[in-house]
């Protein structure tokens, strides 16, 4: 068995994603840790960023500007993990911090309050999941990234985000404006209206499940 573990980190400012995590954690079939930063500080990172396998960031209430200290801690985590060609999967905010740190443009993709539903998001050809398909994704923001940073595709497009996914043409790291994660819990928690949600989770959930195995 694998004996490092995979680092999740819910940068969660209100409510924690724990069922997402816990899903993430039933996939694994070696060690995942559970990080807090924004409510709890950096020391669990600190702690655990030796025999790191990969890295996923979750979705958050702030902004990639908010300048706060433990944004600035996952930064120099991903700096260490891109020099170490550490695998890592952003998702939403973690999305948008990916494109904030190497280069990209993060910002308001559409005034007033943020939207949340689920949208159809069309992928192209990738290593991680294969040939190019489309399916329905949970969404709930109201940035995004506006400019891919150099030595990044675009791998996710969608009629309301034209940068709905990326990756890097030279490192392991891929990132998802939708919740590849979400569960019903966090559309329950978010208040996210949906008819039928039965079937609406394994889409995203089978590309998150790529990555995760890719690392055993």
């Amino acid at each position: 068995m694998n004996s490092k573990h995979l680092m999740v980190i819910d940068p969660a400012v209100i409510k924690p994603a724990i069922e997402s995590y816990n899903r993430i954690a039933r996939t694994a079939p070696y060690p995942v840790t559970y990080h807090l930063p924004a409510l709890h500080g950096l020391t669990s990172i600190k702690q655990m960023r030796g025999d790191i396998s990969g890295i996923v960031v979750m979705g958050s209430a702030s902004s990639v500007h908010d300048g706060h200290d433990w944004q600035e801690g996952i930064k120099e985590l991903l700096l260490e993990a891109f020099e170490s060609n550490i695998p890592v999967m952003g998702i939403c905010y973690g999305h948008q911090l990916l494109a904030h740190i190497c280069g990209g443009k993060v910002g308001l993709l559409w005034k007033g309050k943020k939207e949340q539903g689920r949208r159809n998001v069309q992928l192209m050809e990738n290593s991680l999941w294969g040939a190019a398909r489309s399916g329905p994704m949970i969404f709930s923001h109201q940035e995004g990234v506006t400019q891919c940073p150099d030595d990044f595709e675009i791998t996710a497009v969608s009629d309301m985000v034209t940068i709905d996914g990326f990756a890097s043409k030279t490192k392991p790291i891929w990132g998802f404006q939708t919740h590849i994660e979400a569960t019903q819990a966090f559309i329950d928690d978010h208040d996210i209206l949906i008819t039928n949600s039965q079937g609406t989770f394994a889409f995203g959930h089978q590309i998150l499940d790529n990555f995760i195995l890719s690392l055993a």
